[in-house]
């Protein structure tokens, strides 16, 4: 992501936590530049040894209440992945994801068609607003590395 784009959406959770009574921390914010950053929606334990460098007084029971925060203020999702392990991404943008079953990596995926996929009608009560692919497979490291599936 740009510096630009970085910067805009670093004033827009200053904004928002301002608009929440929340506190704007530098723990918070270097956390949300962090995962700005990163491409590769990082789990909490990957953000913390990216923050922990510049901020050795973190602890990971910070970068966990922080990425609720930043949840909870509509700048980042979870993604779901395969496992157990939480996954966030910090571009709220309309997308999907591409997720290895292999390495475990999510990557974004845009796609016109994907986007005009309408929800279901009948969903029991549940209101739906938008709808997110999810796409499991092989990278094509693992893919290359794979042994021949059986026919």
């Amino acid at each position: 992501m740009q510096r630009a784009v970085i910067d805009r959406k670093l004033d827009q959770l200053v904004e928002r936590c301002r608009d929440r009574g929340m506190n704007v921390t530098p723990q918070r914010m270097a956390i949300y530049r962090a995962l700005l950053e990163a491409d590769d929606h990082p789990s909490p334990e990957a953000l913390y040894r990216r923050v922990l460098p510049g901020m050795p007084s973190m602890s990971l029971a910070t970068i966990y209440k922080a990425l609720d925060a930043l949840v909870s203020l509509g700048l980042v999702q979870e993604v779901s992945a395969t496992g157990d392990v939480k996954r966030y991404d910090g571009n709220m943008e309309r997308h999907h994801h591409l997720v290895c079953t292999g390495c475990g990596a999510i990557r974004d995926f845009e796609d016109d068609a994907l986007d005009r996929v309408a929800p279901p009608r009948r969903l029991g009560g549940f209101v739906a607003h938008t709808v997110s692919v999810q796409i499991a497979g092989l990278c094509a490291s693992c893919a290359r590395n794979a042994p021949p599936r059986p026919r």
